[in-house]
């Protein structure tokens, strides 16, 4: 388990591709690493040339990071399922709820599949993360070893939790290194005697792999799906009675997160 403080890295998002009139045109998308206006077009059912029209662009050169303009559909816009995507940051990209979702596409259950086509209400369709995320871990700066040290945390501490328990584990991490009850640096909140397990029977060590590193690059964008919680902990392995008396905010795989 991990008690997590202040992370830090500054993610210096790049220049907006898009105009300010955008309510007028449709769903404002916050561009992702590895996105192409193909792909963005194949996800949301409109053409590359829309794309462009919507946006003023006269190539195809796009910057993660950025916001571009989704031209409107009739009453809502599809969105495409990409590998890692879950529920929860779908909804988060598009200002709406994972219930909104769920209630427009008849799910019974928070399982997707990527190929998958969702629609989202165009009344809650405002994809820009800065209107839903919590900014509190913004523009932090860490270096190679931190970040190293944040995914170590986060596989040795959740590898086999949700995607989404992932990101909570290491938003954890970074919400201790601002606390004041905390170290004040990623590797003094890691390394804090008996604050996480992993770290104590020598798990922490192990080789983390591409998903735990995704997983600190969330955070760091200010991803938290643990609502600021500063603890965490399994129910059914935790021995610690301390750690049951803290006031719990959010249930995420198996882990229980806490303040």
């Amino acid at each position: 388990m991990f008690n997590i403080k202040k992370l830090a890295m500054g993610l210096m998002i790049g220049t907006m591709v898009l105009a300010t009139s955008i309510s007028a045109y449709g769903l404002e998308y916050n561009i992702q690493r590895g996105d192409t206006l193909f792909l963005i077009g194949q996800r949301f059912g409109v053409t590359v040339q829309q794309l462009r029209e919507a946006n003023n662009i006269s190539g195809d050169i796009i910057y993660a990071g950025d916001t571009i303009i989704i031209p409107k559909g009739d009453n809502s816009q599809t969105y495409t399922v990409v590998r890692g995507d879950s529920l929860f940051f779908i909804a988060q990209r598009f200002n709406t709820t994972i219930q909104s979702l769920k209630t427009i596409n008849n799910l019974t259950s928070d399982i997707i599949y990527p190929g998958q086509v969702l629609k989202i209400a165009e009344t809650n369709s405002r994809a820009i993360a800065t209107t839903s995320r919590s900014t509190s871990n913004r523009f932090f700066n860490v270096t190679n070893r931190e970040m190293e040290l944040l995914a170590r945390a986060v596989y040795s501490e959740a590898r086999g939790e949700p995607f989404e328990g992932q990101v909570a584990v290491a938003a954890v991490i970074l919400n201790r290194v601002r606390h004041p009850e905390f170290p004040n640096t990623i590797e003094g909140v890691i390394f804090e005697p008996w604050a996480f397990t992993a770290v104590h029977d020598g798990q922490f060590w192990l080789t983390p792999n591409a998903t735990a590193y995704r997983a600190v690059e969330e955070a760091l964008k200010g991803v938290d799906p643990s609502n600021g919680a500063l603890f965490y902990y399994n129910p059914v392995t935790a021995t610690n009675q301390w750690i049951r008396t803290r006031t719990i905010i959010t249930r995420i795989g198996r882990h229980v997160f806490a303040i």
